[in-house]
């Protein structure tokens, strides 16, 4: 009994993988089905595996139909994405020909900024960011927000140039222009 089961479900996953390649929670369910049986089975040989199927069937769905969803969520967003080139080196180089792992690296420079309670700390992570990807606006004004909250010799001129540099990158960004109308 046991064979017929496990031939079953390698029959489920060879059918669903050639034929439903395309749905993945109905493929999904198939799989489900034939696991679930297999182990309703060995846990109850008298009714258990047509429960195991059911219960593997509704469970293969949600997850193959969650898998595909999020594939469909990925496929958006990097859709939506400037289209990326390659540099001579072979790294990944965004729309502004900036390396697009400078930038990741960056935004989490900015993270590491935005959660430290030390404003030097803050301007020493902001400063690595625009140095690794000058294009992130949002990255320029709290650089700017942090020289002016140190109020040093230079500090507001480093500021205004800071909020100057989000707005020609980002010239709707209001928060900047508030900050840069704020400071003179």
């Amino acid at each position: 009994m046991l064979m017929k089961v496990l031939v079953s479900v390698l029959a489920m996953l060879v059918f669903s993988t050639s034929l439903m390649a395309g749905d993945k929670g109905l493929m999904g369910a198939l799989i489900g089905a034939g696991v679930g049986a297999g182990i309703g089975h060995a846990v109850d040989r008298t009714g258990g595996s047509g429960k195991g199927a059911i219960i593997g069937a509704i469970g293969g769905y949600v997850i193959g139909n969650q898998m595909e969803k999020s594939e469909q969520r990925a496929a958006r967003t990097q859709a939506s994405q400037p289209p990326a080139q390659t540099s001579r080196q072979g790294s990944t180089v965004n729309a502004s020909g900036q390396n697009s792992g400078d930038c990741a690296r960056a935004d989490r420079y900015v993270d590491r900024a935005t959660r430290t309670g030390d404003n030097d700390d803050r301007i020493y992570y902001l400063e690595k960011a625009v140095k690794l990807c000058p294009y992130l606006a949002r990255a320029h004004n709290d650089l700017g927000v942090a020289y002016y909250n140190r109020n040093s010799r230079h500090d507001r001129d480093r500021a205004r140039a800071e909020f100057n540099e989000a707005l020609k990158i980002d010239p709707g960004y209001t928060v900047a222009r508030n900050n840069l109308s704020n400071l003179q």
